[in-house]
């Protein structure tokens, strides 16, 4: 059991809060957000600052990122493993995650999410409650699968890109970086 640094306290920090609680493997969670107007979100401390990481390298081995921006996010990931951080996945134990997939640092799965055979998950992907990404599939760094969006087997989602919810991606699409798939669409 370790401890673990939550950089960004807002909607996608408590859930990863939440998933990160219920893997069981975290001694003590506390935030860093640059909020002023709340100290504790759902009983867990915000210690400082999102810059304070720096400081606070040598009380905490773990740190993740919950900023839902795709761009921050990747950045600010590179950014504490160069300080020393520890980057984990988070795994919410309701998800399926092949054990023939990769998935890379800082990427979050979240509940009753289905990741096939094959698939790789690049650094800081959040792939969201009830989506999949079936096999063989490639989602680049710093994507996010929306809730209940589907990538259909064989595809690649390039880095940075938004899949809304509910979109699909049928077999073998490839979408380049930064790509905006809307909420429902089907490609």
């Amino acid at each position: 059991m370790s401890d673990l640094l939550i950089i960004g306290a807002g909607g996608h920090g408590r859930v990863v809060l939440e998933t990160a609680e219920l893997e069981g493997r975290w001694d003590n969670i506390n935030f860093l957000d640059d909020r002023t107007d709340v100290d504790i979100v759902l009983g867990h401390k915000i210690i400082g600052k999102m810059d304070d990481y720096k400081r606070l390298k040598d009380q905490y081995e773990y740190a993740i990122v919950c900023i839902g921006n795709n761009e921050k996010r990747l950045e600010l990931i590179k950014e504490i493993l160069k300080v020393g951080y520890k980057v984990p996945v988070i795994v919410h134990p309701r998800a399926f995650v092949s054990k023939y997939s990769d998935i890379g640092y800082g990427s979050v799965i979240l509940a009753e999410v289905v990741i096939n055979t094959g698939a790789k998950i690049g650094m800081g992907c959040i792939v969201n409650i009830n989506s999949s990404v079936d096999h063989d599939c490639v989602v680049e760094d710093g994507a996010h699968v929306c809730s209940g969006a589907v990538v259909r087997s064989m595809c690649k989602v390039g880095g940075l890109s938004y899949i809304g919810a509910g979109a699909v991606v049928k077999s073998g699409t490839v979408l380049k970086e930064k790509f905006v798939l809307q909420d429902g669409t089907v490609i």
